[in-house]
C-alpha cells in the first residue's frame, strides 16, 4: 500500500467526501489539538541546553522567553497525515471509530511547486514530524552552543523587568503586551544586541511544530503546514464548535495538482458500496484514484 510513498489523511466520511467533490483541503490550527505540549517541546529542550551554558542566568531567562513563548505569537496550521494507510489506532482516532476513510496522497506530489495555484510548495512546507526530546537534544545542541559564544561576550545585555519572572512574562507575550513592558537593558548598546539576539533566536521559530512528544510516535505523522502570526489574516477562515471559535486554511486541489490524491482506504466499519465509490470519483473528476477496503476485517 505504502510502495509508491503515500501519506494517508484519516477523516469522517464526510469530511472525506467533502475533500474529493471539492477538490479541498482544510488547515487546521494546531494549537486546537488534543496534544497540550503542541509546538512547545522545542522551547522546553532549548531552555533546558542553555542553563548547560555559561551566559548570565537573567539572559538565559530572557532567551527562554523568547522562544517559549513563540507558540503564543505564531500558529502552525497543518493537514495532518500517517505514513501508515490502515492503522487502527488511527482510525479510532481520526477516522470516526473506523467509519471514515483514508486518503492516500503522493509524498512526491506533495512537495512540488504548482505555480500561482493554493496548493504546492510555494505555500507550504512538507515534513516529518519528530518524537521524544532526544533527538531535539541532538540538533539542538549545536545552535545553543554557537549562540552561547556570540552573546557570552555580551554580559548581561538584557534582563526581566523587576516583579515579572519567566512565567508572568510568558503570560505578558501570550497576551501581546509590548515587549518593552517586559525586559530592560543594563547599558546604551542593549537595544541593538537584544535585536542581535532576536534575530539569532529566528531561525527557532518555523521549528516549533516540528516534534511531538515520545508517546505519539506510533502515529508516524507528517505535516503539510503553514506557519502564521495569531492576527486577523485575510486568507484564515473561522468556524465556532461546541467549546470555542477556531480558525483555519482551506487549499484548493486545482487541476494541476489533483494527481496528488492517489488512494482511498475506506474504513473497517464504512459501508461504501465499491462500485458506487469509483463512480464517484470518476463524477469529480478522480477517475485514477484506487479505492481499497481496510484489511482490519475483524474490529467492529
Amino acid at each position: 500500500m505504502n510502495s509508491e510513498k503515500l501519506l494517508f489523511h484519516y477523516c469522517s466520511t464526510q469530511t472525506g467526501f467533502a475533500i474529493l467533490q471539492k477538490r479541498e483541503i482544510r488547515l487546521s490550527a494546531l494549537s486546537s489539538a488534543n496534544d497540550t505540549l503542541e509546538g512547545r517541546v522545542l522551547g522546553r529542550v532549548f531552555t533546558h541546553l542553555l542553563r548547560e551554558t555559561e551566559l548570565p542566568e537573567e539572559l538565559v531567562d530572557v532567551a527562554a522567553v523568547i522562544v517559549e513563548g513563540y507558540p503564543d505569537a505564531t500558529e502552525g496550521f497543518a493537514f495532518c497525515l500517517s505514513e501508515k494507510g490502515d492503522l487502527l489506532s488511527q482510525w479510532r482516532s481520526y477516522g470516526r471509530d473506523g467509519s471514515g476513510f483514508a486518503l492516500g496522497f503522493s509524498r512526491d506530489l506533495l512537495e512540488e511547486d504548482f505555480g500561482d495555484v493554493n496548493f504546492g510548495s510555494r505555500f507550504f512546507e512538507l515534513m516529518a514530524v519528530n518524537y521524544g526530546e532526544k533527538g531535539l537534544n541532538e540538533s539542538l545542541k549545536p545552535f545553543v552552543e554557537d549562540l552561547a559564544t556570540e552573546f557570552v561576550v555580551c554580559g548581561s545585555f538584557a534582563r526581566l523587568r523587576d516583579g515579572i519572572n519567566k512565567e508572568r512574562a510568558l503570560a505578558l507575550l501570550a497576551n501581546r503586551e509590548n515587549q518593552a513592558s517586559i525586559f530592560i537593558g543594563s547599558n546604551d548598546k542593549s537595544s541593538e544586541v537584544f535585536s542581535r539576539l532576536l534575530q539569532a533566536l529566528s531561525p527557532l521559530h518555523f521549528q516549533i511544530y516540528k516534534t511531538k512528544p515520545l508517546h505519539f510516535h506510533e502515529e508516524c505523522e507528517w505535516r503539510l503546514l503553514r506557519y502564521r502570526h495569531k492576527v486577523a489574516l485575510p486568507e484564515v477562515e473561522y468556524f465556532a464548535d461546541d467549546h470555542s471559535i477556531r480558525p483555519y486554511i482551506t487549499s484548493s486541489i486545482a487541476d494541476p495538482a489533483r494527481e496528488v490524491i492517489k488512494e482511498v482506504v475506506l474504513g473497517p466499519k464504512n459501508r461504501t458500496n465499491l462500485s458506487w465509490m469509483r463512480a464517484f470519483l470518476d463524477s469529480v473528476g478522480l477517475p485514477h484514484v484506487r479505492v481499497l477496503r481496510s484489511s482490519i476485517d475483524s474490529y467492529r
